[in-house]
């Protein structure tokens, strides 16, 4: 059950865009897969779909990360990165998934992400990833 649902939620953000969860809880019901918004909530997290202005997004494709970075700041070791509210996990998971040369790990918050670099000159590396 839980993995057709997923497998639905995936199919319809690929189709149309889909803007909030009640409207994926009503689309799952109309195909016949009743699910309430907190199951779908958890479905989203687990299927690692971003929200962007256009709708859930299957993917963190490089273009979805830079277009949820708000703003970068270094200090020292440090970049301090800002994204629109409920985004920072996402985008500090792509962060740490992409294996940025010189990048040690993340930390994320609701909407900012530290990221520690072994060596500041590695902000660069982090910049064009970010595409800031």
């Amino acid at each position: 059950m839980k993995e057709e649902r997923q497998r639905a939620i995936l199919a319809l953000v690929r189709r149309k865009p889909v803007h909030t969860q009640q409207e994926l809880a009503r689309a799952l019901s109309e195909q016949g897969l009743a699910a309430t918004q907190a199951t779908v909530s958890r479905d989203v997290q687990e299927l690692g779909l971003v929200r962007t202005g256009d709708g859930y997004r299957s993917s963190l494709a490089p273009s979805v990360v830079s277009e949820l970075v708000l703003s970068l700041r270094q200090v020292e070791f440090l970049v301090i990165v800002h994204t629109p509210p409920g985004t920072a996990n996402l985008v500090a998971r792509a962060i740490d998934e992409s294996d940025v040369e010189g990048v040690a790990g993340t930390v994320a918050g609701d909407d900012t992400i530290i990221v520690v670099l072994a060596e500041p000159a590695a902000a660069d590396s982090l910049k064009v990833f970010l595409g800031a």
